[in-house]
């Protein structure tokens, strides 16, 4: 399967992938991020039961503090 993560293709052997499981194979942390899938946000406690397809696009958000 191939999607677009935060504006580059990215390919997996899943063919079966969450939001979670992405962000497991990425090695994303959880914490202070926030997920949009086809411009929809996707709230944290979905993102076990949301499932991409072949070439959704993805848009990982990490926040940071700072001025």
């Amino acid at each position: 399967m191939t999607i677009i993560l935060n504006n580059q293709e990215f390919s997996t052997n899943s063919e079966n992938l969450t939001v979670s499981q992405l962000l497991k194979e990425i090695q994303s942390h959880t914490a202070g991020i926030a997920v949009a899938v086809n411009n929809k946000v996707v709230r944290k406690v979905d993102w076990d039961s949301t499932a991409l397809a072949e070439r959704d696009i993805v848009t990982v958000i990490t926040a940071v503090c700072g001025g």
